[in-house]
């Protein structure tokens, strides 16, 4: 028998070794710098919680650009933070989600996916929108196009048209939420200056923000004000690592440039060897992340709302295809002990603040 010649081996051996070596050579160009910058990222994160019962005092409102004359709030300077939004038949949701992340956290761009809404979103007026019909581009999906797992296709598109279009919009970190989860700064830095903060560091690709999960606060029908209505919410679960509460769930905020494909609607794979992180700087490899902190960064999710809404968000589904039923209302209702979570009312409408007492 004839033995293979061994040139060609040797030669494929090498070549195998020098791929392999440079692989390992840029986990570790990404990772260099890594150790040394993270540290900073905790010391702020560590001297911002200790100013978070103060700086929730006087805050001033967390997004880059400046205060119109009068003390209103100001608009977001650029298109440096964007959102996807894969949303369905949530006409009455939207106008306070755009004003909140518009106004109070500097978001300066949002991807409205609409998934079949009846009638489409984009009929809604500048006035009823909240915020500059500029900052908003909608996408009409036609319900015969929904797939099983829409709400991939749907944020897949969100980075193709970012990438497409960077000479128009021109953004650099994107958030993949819902109408119902609002992110909160609650510490002194505006929500730019953290994401600025981890583009310091080569290795981070992505941000993961933990849950503040809401109840129902006895309402029984749509309030006025989603954030001044909804001041309770499920416990955290320090003494088990949070391994008993929903609260361990992450969505994330995303650099375009190094957006891979979604691992799940909360996390996401990232270009080469890049990494997502908790507002600490740790790494976050999964929809969960454990110990819950929300220092710097909080995700207020407004599962449920009223129970009214509850049974509309039954009927609706989602774009994954999965539908609620009342097990998740019983789990966020009934099986979860239950806390005070008022931080949100600065916020709030002054009109709207009165309302959030429990309602019978």
């Amino acid at each position: 028998m004839r033995s293979l010649p061994f040139k060609p081996l040797f030669f494929a051996a090498f070549v195998g070794t020098l791929l392999i070596a440079l692989m390992v050579y840029q986990r570790d160009s990404l990772a260099a710098g890594y150790g040394s910058v993270i540290d900073k990222v905790k010391t702020t994160s560590a001297s911002t919680a200790e100013a978070v019962a103060d700086a929730s005092k006087s805050m001033s409102l967390p997004f880059g650009g400046s205060k119109s004359e009068g003390g209103a709030p100001g608009v977001p300077p650029d298109n440096y933070i964007s959102v996807c939004l894969a949303i369905k038949d949530q006409r009455l949701d939207l106008p306070e989600f755009l004003h909140h992340h518009y106004y109070n956290m500097g978001v300066g761009h949002f991807f409205i996916m609409d998934d079949g809404s009846e009638p489409p979103l984009s009929e809604m007026t500048e006035e009823q929108l909240t915020i500059p019909r500029d900052a908003i581009e909608f996408h009409y999906y036609e319900p015969a196009k929904h797939v099983r797992w829409m709400q991939y296709t749907l944020y897949n598109a969100c980075i193709k048209l970012a990438r497409n279009e960077s000479a128009a919009v021109n953004t650099t970190w994107m958030a993949f939420i819902d109408a119902d989860e609002y992110i909160d700064t609650p510490g002194p830095q505006t929500l730019r200056e953290i994401l600025e903060d981890f583009s310091r560091v080569e290795a981070i690709g992505g941000v993961s923000l933990n849950w503040r999960v809401h109840t129902s606060n006895g309402h029984l029908t749509r309030q006025p004000s989603t954030i001044a209505a909804y001041t309770e919410c499920i416990y955290d679960d320090p003494e088990h690592n949070g391994n008993n509460t929903n609260n361990q769930h992450v969505k994330s905020i995303v650099k375009v440039d190094l957006f891979k494909q979604p691992r799940d609607p909360h996390s996401f794979f990232l270009l080469g060897n890049h990494i997502s992180v908790g507002e600490n700087g740790d790494v976050v490899n999964s929809h969960l992340r454990s110990p819950i902190t929300r220092d710097r960064l909080a995700l207020h999710h407004y599962a449920i709302k009223s129970k009214a809404e509850y049974e509309e968000k039954m009927a609706r589904g989602s774009a994954m295809s999965n539908h609620k039923d009342w097990e998740v209302w019983d789990t966020y209702e009934t099986k979860n002990p239950h806390v005070p979570c008022p931080e949100m009312l600065r916020w709030a409408p002054k009109s709207a603040a009165s309302q959030s007492s429990r309602k019978p």
